[in-house]
Order: C-alpha cells, then sequence, then structure tokens
C-alpha cells in the first residue's frame, strides 16, 4: 500500500528592508508580481491534495477488501480443520483429534494397558559426579547405544564432544531419528549430588536399554523394560501400540489417556459441526459488510472523492455475486444456509437456519462451500477477491500505483514551479533593492541642494516645496 509525500508550499513573505520613502509602494510591488506568480503554484497544490484524497480513499478500500480476502482464507482453513469434531463420551480414557479427511461415524474403544516407556539409569562414575558439565562415566571417545537384544538390533554410534554427562546426553539427544531421551538426573543429596544419566525410550515397548562404551564397559545401572499400549476398538481383539497416539480412522487419532473400566468402553462419535462453520461464516459476514459501508461513502449527496470511478462498480459487482453465491441449484445456495442480504443491504448469518439446514445436509453445505483449489463458494470468492487484491494485477493495487506515479509527478511539478517563484523573488527583490538605493541617493541629493538654497536664501522652509516632491 503506497503513500503520498505532500511538497508544501514555502515561499517566503516577499520583503526587503528599504531606506527610501517608497520603500512601502517597492514593497507592495514586490508583494503583488510574487504573488501573481505564484498562483499556479497554489493550483497545483489544490490538484495535489485532490490526489492524496484519492489515494487515502484507495487505500481504505483496499484495506477493507484485504480484510475481506482474510476471511475468506479463515473460511477455508475452517473447512480444512473443522467441518467435523468428535463428541467422546468418557474424556479421561481418550481424547480425540479429527482432520480434514475424517469422515462421521461412531466408534467405541477400551483401553486395556497405556504402556509404558523403556528406561534406563547409568552406573556411577568412579568417584561421584558432582558437577555434570565437567565429570562424567567414562573417558572413552565414543559408546555404542542400542535397545532390544534381537538380531535385528543395530547399536547407534554415539560420540560426545567431552567425557561430561552434559555432553554425553546432549549427543544421544542430537541423534537424528533418535530412540530415547537423554536427561542427566542426581540421584545423591543436595549436599552430596551424585548425577548419573538417565535414558527413556520414546516407544512403547518390552525392548531394554543398552549403553557400552568403545572399552567395552557396560555404563547401564539398572533397566527396566516397557511394555505396549494395548486396547479394543468395536469389540475387537487386543490392539498393541508403542505409541499411545493412535489412528482410529481416516482423519482421526487418539491419544491414550487412561485405562478403562471393564466393560465400559467409551464411544467416538465423530460428527458434523456446523457452529465452526456458522462462526467463520460470521466473521465473513462481517468483513462484507465493512466493504458495503466503504462503498456507500463514496456515493450520495456527501460522496467522497471516488465517486464516478469505474472501479467502484467493478467492487459492487464482487459483492453482489459473493452475497448472492450458487452452484445452480437452490440447495446449493448461501441463501439456503441462512445467509442472505438483508433489506439494508447488509450479509446476514441466521446461525439457527444455519445449523438446521446443515444438519439436514451437511454434504450439500460441504459442497456449497467447496474450497478454494477446487470449485464451490470458496473457489469463487477466492478468484473474485485475488482480481482486486492480487499485488501484481490487483485492480485496488494497479489504481494505487497509478494514483502513487500522479503524486509524484505533482510533487515534482510543485517543486518546479516553487523554484521558479523563488528565484523570481530573489530577482525581483535585487532589482527593487537596488532601485530603492538609487532612489534614496537621490533624496539625499535633493535634501543637500535644498539645504544649500535655503542657506542662501534665508528660507528655511523650503522643503515644503516643489523640490521635496521629487
Amino acid at each position: 500500500m503506497s503513500t503520498s509525500i505532500t511538497s508544501p508550499i514555502t515561499v517566503a513573505d516577499p520583503t526587503f528592508t528599504g531606506v527610501s520613502k517608497f520603500a512601502t509602494g517597492l514593497q507592495q510591488v514586490l508583494s503583488r508580481a510574487v504573488g501573481i506568480a505564484s498562483l499556479p503554484l497554489n493550483s497545483l497544490q489544490a490538484g495535489l491534495t485532490n490526489l492524496n484524497e484519492h489515494q487515502a480513499a484507495l487505500q481504505n478500500l483496499d484495506a477493507t477488501f484485504s480484510n475481506l480476502q482474510q476471511s475468506i482464507n479463515n473460511l477455508q482453513s475452517t473447512v480444512d480443520s473443522g467441518v467435523l469434531s468428535a463428541r467422546i463420551s468418557n474424556g479421561s480414557v481418550v481424547s480425540a483429534t479429527v482432520g480434514n479427511t475424517a469422515i462421521a461415524g461412531s466408534y467405541s474403544i477400551e483401553v486395556d494397558d497405556l504402556g509404558s516407556w523403556s528406561t534406563a539409569l547409568s552406573v556411577p562414575g568412579s568417584t561421584p559426579v558432582t558437577d555434570p558439565s565437567k565429570g562424567g562415566i567414562t573417558n572413552a571417545p565414543s559408546l555404542n547405544l542400542s535397545i532390544g537384544t534381537g538380531p535385528g538390533t543395530i547399536p547407534t554410534l554415539i560420540t560426545p564432544a567431552s567425557s561430561s554427562l552434559q555432553d554425553l546426553a546432549s549427543a544421544i539427544n542430537s541423534q537424528p531419528g533418535g530412540q530415547v531421551q537423554a536427561t542427566v538426573v542426581n540421584v545423591g543429596s543436595t549436599a552430596s549430588p551424585d548425577y548419573r544419566l538417565a535414558l527413556t525410550a520414546y516407544k512403547l515397548s518390552p525392548d531394554v536399554i543398552d549403553l557400552v562404551d568403545s572399552n567395552g564397559a557396560d555404563l547401564i545401572s539398572t533397566s527396566t523394560a516397557g511394555n505396549p499400549a494395548t486396547y479394543r476398538i468395536d469389540g475387537t481383539p487386543l490392539i498393541s501400540s508403542d505409541s499411545r497416539t493412535v489412528k482410529l480412522a481416516p482423519g482421526v487419532a487418539l491419544n491414550l489417556l487412561g485405562q478403562s473400566t471393564s466393560g465400559q468402553p467409551t464411544i467416538v462419535a465423530v460428527q458434523p459441526n456446523p457452529a465452526a462453520l456458522a462462526s467463520a461464516f460470521s466473521s465473513f459476514a462481517s468483513a462484507y459488510n465493512s466493504a458495503v459501508n466503504a462503498l456507500r461513502q463514496q456515493h450520495g449527496q456527501a460522496a467522497g472523492v471516488l465517486q464516478g470511478d469505474s472501479l467502484l462498480a467493478a467492487l459492487q459487482n464482487t459483492l453482489s455475486r459473493l452475497a448472492t453465491y450458487t452452484n445452480g441449484t437452490a440447495a446449493g445456495s448461501l441463501a439456503n444456509f441462512g445467509i442472505k442480504v438483508d433489506q439494508t443491504g447488509r450479509l446476514a448469518v441466521d446461525t439457527s437456519a444455519f445449523t438446521l439446514a446443515a444438519n439436514q445436509s451437511f454434504s450439500t453445505l460441504l459442497s456449497t462451500v467447496g474450497t478454494s483449489a477446487t470449485g464451490g463458494f470458496l473457489k469463487t470468492a477466492a478468484d473474485l477477491l485475488n482480481r482486486i487484491e492480487n499485488a501484481t494485477t490487483g485492480s485496488l493495487p494497479s489504481e494505487e500505483s497509478t494514483v502513487s506515479s500522479q503524486i509524484a509527478a505533482q510533487n515534482a511539478k510543485i517543486a518546479e514551479a516553487q523554484a521558479t517563484v523563488t528565484q523570481l523573488q530573489t530577482n525581483l527583490t535585487a532589482q527593487i533593492s537596488r532601485a530603492d538605493a538609487a532612489i534614496a541617493a537621490l533624496e539625499s541629493r535633493v535634501s543637500y541642494v535644498t539645504g544649500l538654497f535655503a542657506t542662501y536664501t534665508g528660507a528655511n522652509n523650503t522643503q515644503s516645496n516643489g523640490l521635496q516632491t521629487l
């Protein structure tokens, strides 16, 4: 969004310090000449003011329609993530995440076991490690970390920056696709600390954790095997999982939070969520009405500077097409879902009618809304607003750019005219100053001659005669 730079008229008040008795008259001549020369400059300044007002009006429309475009983007985000939601009968057992590929359905789940992670604690150092940034459990330059003991187990080579416990933990945690989380823990007292390396597997499994240095020394003091989580879906046999986040269905993931009471499954109902869409459409309606108000400021008796601009008709046509969208059928229109233009010309969302229509035919609603990429209302809205707001080809940015260029050109004309007037003033001031000095010199001579004449004739009041009028 461009901004203008106004060049104010800074021609100084034309004055000079005259010494003759005609100085006031000469000052008036100078002021009148500079005033006449400044008339084009004042006209240029008035034109610049009009251009600035034109640009400000365009910028206001730009901001308004940009907000309208953002409301369409927000509606698309809602379609992507919020058209379905999960209702859970027992939130202490599971929580759910519903994505845009989910479909409506109902499921039951019984969590038999939340599972546990394998853990391990390192051996003590040759002397208790009281400062994990300095002390460690081995001086070997490298170590092998492994989880499990089966034939397919491949140790991970660990090469810490130093022998300290902190550097060892950092080296383990920096492994790409790491299998364990390493921390440093004090198993001693505050007065007599004894820091060890604590390891926790990322997956729920019975695989034990082992750590051996390059000298062959086993650095694990205690190791506890974990176990997988187990659960049943709709009464199926037990399902094992190495994570507490499980995929229930396409687009539906569950987080296992607690163990079920025997014989009491938790019901997960994935169902339409019209409230999220109604809220997004209400935000769209608010942005739409702001655009309507902005356009109305340019019409009527108190019309703005854009009155008569063909751009206004194009913007109004865009709003009309958005508010009355239909895919060609009565069922596939915004009006069918309670989104209508009221008697004042503003868009209103009847949330009760929207919810009722959405619950009756949610699939029709989704088809009507569509997406910005494939079709439906969102595609139409995205295309229409892109024609207005595209930074390169959009009608509003293009007209703003044109006005900005005109403002720059007008500023250049003002600067040129101002320089011309300033130079004229400088030249006239110099000429008038010389004329004033010449007149003052003549006045001085007249006074001198008149004085001599009075001395010889005794007529001291002759200065009031004809010579004085010179």
